[in-house]
């Protein structure tokens, strides 16, 4: 039983970055599986995984605030343990009744994983906890790239017994990390103050709001992952490596210098100014990746590569202004259920980035990249006076909640 600080940040960091390498063994993996080793059509997959993934995110709320009244390791060894189950059940699938039923179980633990996670994280981490957020963050982009070097093996194998082989290596890595969990104390619930049981995270319409912003900047993870690889094959001169290339400098990128971008950025104040600066940040980069249609190839490949840095760096002030905010605007009794809702906030976004991207860049001309741009901005300027706002409303209800002198 680990007890002292720095082992239970080791203990938990472990955790994490077991499961972040089983979750990027199995990306890469999941829609080829359906299709190759199941026999399902393509457009029902992405339409599948696309639904569950949507209901999903009403997991993070409901298992965050159990992880609040019970603590969070308890309910993070039952979420891992019922995740691992659920993956395995991919092993039994032979039809799309069974793929809707065992997406959905898997989605429904993988919308909660944000506030179990994000609970611990507020717990083990104490008053550093947004710097030990940066660190995971650098460790969970080390851990993805990492297992889905692992996922190729089966990618390139593509036989049922190569998937097999995969499936039971995520089954494995949720157990692993269900016994580091473990292996931390039990974490008791921080008393809720008097009267905090009257008011919801849901019920927090200056968070709500805040996460709805941060749901509108996070387009440029889905930019970056699905619409860059088209624009660069489709669009440019660039060699098509070039996608393989963005992808490692991006990471490269993350691992080196996260928790450098993050030093600083502590409260809610410093969470809504990154999050502000990094939206003319992102929006540059896109302008530098559309751009890059337009020049020959040597030019379009240095464009796309600094985009590809621009972008990054614009990921790194919005991941350290999110961790700030989503810590620091929740209140101590309720940190794993503030955490569920705001990732149902970021959640939304990407799901519907696809789609609003495919529209803007990809149907709309230089008018819909034109419209991008202003909205990342846009929405990057909101942040502040939004975060200043709820920050007052949570201290106004703290001072209610004050006890009185007697009169």
């Amino acid at each position: 039983m680990l007890r002292d600080g720095q082992g239970l940040r080791r203990g938990l960091a472990a955790a994490l970055f077991v499961r972040y390498l089983g979750a990027g063994s199995w990306a890469p993996l999941q829609v080829l599986f359906f299709v190759r080793s199941v026999g399902l059509s393509t457009g029902n997959v992405v339409m599948g995984l696309t639904a569950a993934g949507l209901a999903g995110l009403v997991a993070g709320p409901v298992v965050g605030r159990l992880a609040d009244r019970f603590g969070p390791r308890e309910v993070g060894i039952a979420g891992l343990v019922a995740q691992a189950g659920a993956a395995g059940a991919l092993l039994l699938v032979e039809g799309m009744p069974g793929f809707l039923v065992v997406i959905t179980l898997i989605a429904l633990g993988r919308g909660a994983f944000p506030a179990i996670s994000g609970a611990l994280i507020a717990y083990v981490g104490g008053e550093d906890r947004v710097a030990y957020r940066a660190r995971i963050y650098s460790l969970q982009n080390l851990a993805m790239v990492s297992g889905s070097l692992l996922g190729g093996l089966a990618l390139q194998a593509d036989t049922r017994t190569a998937y097999v082989i995969a499936i039971c290596a995520d089954v494995v890595s949720y157990l692993v990390a269900a016994l580091l969990v473990a292996r931390l104390p039990h974490l008791p619930p921080v008393p809720r103050e008097p009267g905090g049981g009257q008011r919801y995270a849901l019920a927090d319409r200056p968070f709500l709001a805040v996460s709805v912003l941060a749901g509108t900047l996070v387009m440029f993870d889905v930019f970056m992952t699905v619409l860059m690889p088209v624009w660069i094959a489709e669009y440019t001169d660039a060699p098509r490596w070039t996608v393989s290339l963005v992808f490692a400098l991006s990471c490269a990128l993350v691992v080196l210098l996260q928790t450098r971008v993050a030093k600083g950025v502590e409260t809610p104040r410093d969470g809504a100014l990154a999050m502000r600066r990094s939206g003319p940040v992102i929006a540059l980069a896109m302008g530098l990746v559309f751009a890059a249609a337009h020049v020959p190839v040597y030019a379009a490949t240095g464009l796309i590569l600094i985009g590809t840095a621009a972008l990054t760096f614009g990921e790194m002030l919005f991941t350290a202004g999110e961790y700030a905010l989503s810590f620091g605007l929740a209140p101590e009794h309720a940190q794993g259920e503030y955490q569920g809702v705001f990732s149902v906030g970021v959640g939304i976004g990407g799901a519907v980035a696809p789609a609003v991207l495919n529209a803007l860049c990809l149907s709309a001309g230089p008018l819909g990249w034109v419209a991008l741009v202003a909205i990342m901005v846009t929405a990057g300027a909101a942040v502040p006076p939004v975060a200043a706002i709820a920050e007052r409303g949570r201290a106004l209800r703290e001072k209610d909640r004050e006890p009185r002198p007697a009169g």
